[in-house]
């Protein structure tokens, strides 16, 4: 996800700071960003001139301080709370106290991760799947300013996006709906009952989804959805967002999507 916000904001328009924890990971999401935007040269959705621009835009660092000159942050780390708590504390002493902070989370409480800064009015959730789907939730809690909230439906729709306006609640629209059918993609490929390219070809084809279940449990990675998928099953109880043992079994072989070079599909050429 961050890789897709790096790149879509960059298409954009924007100069873009993107963070990494480490320069060996910050070379990996860049390199990622330049295969996807080749591959739009070979498709001809773009020129080379295009591709070293949006390129030119994008500045990377391991170091939150880079942070201090920017005018929006968007966190897209991994779907742990301690984790999201730590990089918002440091965010809030980096950043000036006029500045946005925005969480990518798919199901986390918003709320808790403001709590943490002396700012929660200027902190939102900024959901989106950049680079796959043309929605942007924005997750407003019930001390997010309402100017606060303008500025992420403004930026969000200058990367091309219809905002939807919900409020904190586990899974909000998207993954609260969406989770229980990607779990059982899984759980029919576990049973023996589908293959893979089955499954993704009923739903591009036959519901004109622009990539199919698996695919897209790829592209978000697995590990991001045991993450959510236990999470909603702690908040809820509800057994259909109960994590399948194969996903489970995948996670821990590291078979955990595209960012790994495997998941239910194989990305070791595009590595």
């Amino acid at each position: 996800m961050g890789s897709g916000f790096t790149q879509l904001c960059a298409q954009k328009g924007y100069q873009v700071v993107v963070s990494e924890v480490s320069d060996a990971f910050l070379k990996k999401g860049v390199a990622l960003i330049n295969s996807r935007l080749t591959e739009g040269i070979s498709k001809g959705a773009l020129s080379k001139r295009e591709k070293d621009a949006i390129l030119s835009r994008i500045s990377g660092t391991t170091r939150l301080e880079d942070f201090s000159d920017c005018d929006l942050v968007i966190e897209a780390a991994t779907e742990k709370m301690d984790v999201k708590k730590k990089i918002f504390a440091e965010l809030d002493k980096i950043c000036c106290e006029d500045i946005v902070l925005g969480t990518n989370t798919s199901v986390l409480s918003v709320l808790d991760i403001a709590k943490v800064t002396r700012r929660p009015d200027k902190v939102l959730g900024i959901h989106m799947n950049p680079l796959v789907m043309p929605i942007a939730e924005i997750i407003k809690t019930l001390v997010t300013s309402e100017e606060t909230i303008e500025v992420a439906k403004s930026f969000s729709q200058t990367l091309g996006k219809q905002v939807l306006i919900i409020q904190d609640s586990p899974g909000f629209i998207a993954n609260r709906l969406l989770m229980p059918l990607l779990l059982n993609a899984i759980r029919m490929i576990e049973s023996g009952i589908a293959k893979k390219e089955d499954i993704d070809t009923e739903f591009t084809l036959g519901f004109g989804w622009p990539i199919g279940p698996l695919a897209m449990i790829d592209f978000a990675g697995l590990d991001t959805l045991l993450f959510i998928s236990e999470a909603l099953y702690d908040d809820l109880k509800e057994p259909q967002y109960a994590p399948p043992i194969l996903l489970k079994k995948m996670v821990a072989a590291g078979w955990i999507g595209c960012k790994a070079g495997k998941g239910f599909y194989d990305y070791q050429s595009n590595m």
